[in-house]
């Protein structure tokens, strides 16, 4: 795909990281006058609030680290950044659509940006355009005479689902991401191939939330965690799931993570589960516990991971219908307490909105977790600043919000 990288980067980044920050007073929403210039087949379309100078884009970096490429676009693009995913003979190109503040800084920004492609300005309307090819110009132009993404229902419906005080939000058709194959094809099958899926992020006092909706509710059926009173007070992080075999069965990507195929794993997947990280002498202690409708195939499937993994000793125990992989000793005493008593834990997600009925709900105290990040040699400069971390997901809706510590 031909694409504009530093408009994506800009646009993207932000939606996907999931953070942010700061008093609301910006907007950047789908039905801005930008979608009427975005061809009714586009795959995918996002709108950002530029201002890079706000205080919620402040928040923002303090959370996730800065973007290098705002200062260059602050003056290029204006206040609000606008990019379009549209198909083409050839396949799909990325378009900007933005109204800058100085017009020859955009056209040199667009001509030196990438000496593979051939980036060009031309005005439409108000509105000043960056492509690569007169094709997607063209395509514009007849979207700005005629029926637009901004005409269509489905886009219409998603609009009505995002916050007018977003600083991004985005949009993409379900059904053209699958026919775009891969693993953005996977993961919107896993969420019940919707007709469309519109994401938001949105600034919270010290915080963001980065909301996605989808036109389909996913397969996973909501429930009340029990499980998670089992997770001892003060424990770093934990993630409760149920049946969450049949969302990861086509998720072969994990393998390599993984070290083993994950469709062996599919069976301890079945049932509510629980997964939680305690504080160690010298490794942290991970458990991972689920109430399985057939704990025999759980249990084996357990023991079959755990004879995989040769870093740490693992054992595995079976309490009637509930198994548990550990690598804590059988000496081990567990504290004493339950995680959801935890004032820290029940503030995250209180802010959070955390719902009674999940299909997922996850927590992490991310300054205690960073030492095991940094031992499993994960990078943690950018997550210094954040201090904790909730996600949650129901049958329409994932929400992920992070909090500055």
């Amino acid at each position: 795909m031909a694409a504009m990288r530093a408009a994506v980067l800009a646009a993207l980044a932000v939606v996907l990281a999931g953070c942010g920050g700061g008093a609301a007073t910006t907007s950047a929403k789908l039905d801005s006058g930008a979608a009427q210039l975005v061809p009714p087949n586009a795959i995918a379309f996002v709108s950002a609030d530029s201002r890079f100078d706000s205080p919620q884009w402040r928040t923002l970096f303090d959370l996730v680290g800065p973007v290098k490429l705002t200062a260059k676009l602050k003056d290029a693009v204006g206040d609000q950044l606008n990019v379009a995913c549209i198909p083409t003979a050839d396949g799909s190109e990325v378009v900007a659509i933005v109204k800058p503040t100085d017009e020859a800084r955009l056209r040199s920004f667009a001509a030196n940006f990438d000496k593979q492609q051939h980036y060009t300005v031309q005005k439409v309307g108000d509105w000043s355009v960056v492509a690569d090819s007169q094709e997607a110009f063209d395509a514009v132009r007849s979207a700005a005479a005629g029926r637009s993404l901004a005409d269509v229902a489905q886009f219409r419906a998603a609009s009505g689902q995002v916050d007018g005080n977003a600083l991004a939000t985005a949009y993409a058709d379900g059904t053209a991401v699958d026919k775009l194959g891969g693993r953005l094809a996977k993961l919107t099958s896993a969420t019940g191939s919707p007709k469309w899926v519109a994401a938001q992020l949105v600034p919270e006092d010290h915080a963001a939330r980065l909301e996605i909706r989808t036109s389909a509710p996913t397969p996973a059926s909501a429930y009340s965690p029990t499980l998670l009173r089992d997770v001892p007070s003060g424990a770093i992080a934990a993630v409760s799931f149920k049946d969450a075999d049949g969302a990861l069965a086509n998720m072969q990507a994990l393998d390599h993570y993984l070290g083993f195929p994950v469709k062996s794993l599919l069976p301890a997947l079945r049932g509510e589960g629980v997964a939680y990280v305690l504080p160690g002498a010298l490794i942290p202690i991970f458990v991972f516990e689920v109430q399985s409708p057939q704990p025999d195939a759980a249990e084996r499937a357990l023991r079959k991971a755990a004879a995989r993994v040769t870093l740490l000793p693992l054992r595995v125990t079976r309490y009637g219908a509930r198994v548990v992989l550990t690598n804590a000793p059988a000496s081990f005493k567990t504290p004493s307490g339950s995680l959801v008593d935890d004032q820290p834990y029940k503030d995250a997600l209180a802010a959070a909105g955390v719902p009674d009925r999940v299909t997922f709900v996850a927590y992490a105290d991310v300054q205690r977790l960073r030492p095991l990040l940094e031992l499993l040699m994960v990078k943690t400069q950018r997550v210094e600043q954040v201090g904790s971390l909730v996600a949650f997901g129901t049958p329409s809706r994932m929400v992920v919000r992070a909090a500055l510590k």
